[in-house]
């Protein structure tokens, strides 16, 4: 990507014969030429990795978790569309599915926009669409590609729909679930196998979008299906790797613009939903700030408390890491290995994370010396951090 400038994009995009070439064989071309307007910042590796993911068609069976405005609906679900059925794929009905009849038509409407407005695209690879009274019906019929594109929400029932003779051959479930549905992730589960996954036949490809919810969610769910199917691969991909990297450094290129962004939003919805931790959102101290309010870690005493927890778990990582005991996500492209991503909840550090914030806890003979040192300087770190939040005034930022 360091070699492919603006200037080498517009040289591309003047050649019809060479942008309709690589366009047609890869959804990266295909977003950089036709919907580069969508695209106001410089890419991500994992951005590049998503592309990767939707080229590859060896992966039928798609679960990433990505935090908020990751841009994840942008590439897994409009350019992936659209190239799906203009490009190499060559899918002929393609069923989008949202929680709400709302989002469906926000997914519609910005699909519909380019199909209509994207002089480009229309020249490239128009006509597409002769039946304007089915975009009434979030559905639109791309007539000269024989193909059709169905926008639903997760209470339609999909269960023997066609287009011609096709089934859908392209699902793609993007936020079928909200904050709204803790610990509604079993239902929603349910509903997916039952009338959603069904639509579809053998060789359909199925691509699940969303945000941590909680442990027990529909796309944690999903994410235990995906890495025990063949064709199947989960992705997870928060704000911040495990060592507060910037997984967006052509946003967030620095860890001062990471706490910027960090200190506007709600410390539980950061997180569970930015950092996709599930664990630690449970016993986080800071949950009662809203967006705009004082960040805890301006008092006095929570500042060298948080930095000394902090150095702890770094400390705790090396030494879990050198034995073999963290497994991260494994990069799929070189830009990706300078990561280090443990997925959502991961079983090996499941039982240690707990206990670790349990300020009741016993530390164990039988641990090794340096967790056990871990323990005892995390529970002496806690008790120093809840007694400066119990004395600690949340709108005053006095103590």
């Amino acid at each position: 990507m360091e070699s492919i400038t603006p200037e080498y994009i517009e040289t591309i995009r003047g050649n019809k014969q060479i942008r309709q070439r690589l366009a047609y064989e890869s959804p990266l071309w295909f977003g950089l030429l036709y919907l580069n307007r969508h695209f106001t910042d410089r890419f991500a590796p994992f951005h590049l990795e998503m592309f990767h993911i939707v080229a590859d068609e060896q992966y039928q069976f798609v679960v990433v978790m990505a935090f908020r405005g990751s841009g994840k609906s942008t590439v897994m679900n409009m350019a992936t569309v659209l190239w799906s059925i203009l490009g190499k794929p060559g899918k002929k009905f393609v069923v989008i599915v949202s929680k709400t009849q709302e989002q469906a038509k926000n997914h519609f409407a910005n699909i519909k926009e380019e199909l209509e407005n994207n002089i480009l695209l229309r020249e490239d690879f128009g006509p597409f669409a002769e039946k304007p009274e089915e975009w009434r019906k979030l559905s639109l019929d791309l007539v000269y590609h024989d193909a059709k594109i169905l926008s639903v929400s997760r209470d339609q029932s999909v269960r023997g729909l066609r287009h011609g003779p096709h089934r859908p051959d392209l699902i793609i479930c993007d936020d079928l679930e909200d904050s709204g549905d803790a610990g509604q992730g079993d239902k929603i589960y349910e509903q997916f196998v039952r009338e959603i996954a069904p639509s579809g036949e053998a060789g359909t490809r199925v691509i699940a979008l969303g945000n941590l919810i909680d442990k027990n969610s529909f796309l944690m769910r999903l994410r235990s299906d995906a890495l025990n199917r063949p064709g199947g691969i989960f992705r997870a991909y928060p704000f911040s790797d495990s060592y507060r990297r910037s997984l967006w450094p052509g946003k967030y290129p620095d860890k001062a613009s990471i706490r910027r962004f960090e200190e506007s939003v709600s410390s539980g919805a950061w997180t569970r939903e930015y950092l996709l931790d599930a664990v630690s959102d449970v016993y986080y101290h800071d949950s009662r700030r809203e967006p705009g309010e004082k960040p805890l870690w301006s008092g006095k005493n929570i500042g060298p408390s948080l930095l000394r927890m902090r150095k702890a778990k770094l400390i705790y990582r090396r030494a879990l890491e050198k034995e073999g005991k963290i497994m991260y996500q494994e990069a799929l492209i070189p830009p990706m290995k300078e990561f280090r991503i443990e997925s959502p909840f991961p079983k090996n550090l499941q039982d240690q994370r707990v206990m670790r914030f349990d300020k009741s806890a016993k530390i164990d003979p039988s641990m090794p010396a340096y967790a056990q040192e871990y323990q005892k300087e995390m529970q002496e770190a806690l008790e120093k951090f809840t007694e400066a939040i119990y004395d600690y005034d949340y709108h005053s930022g006095k103590e």
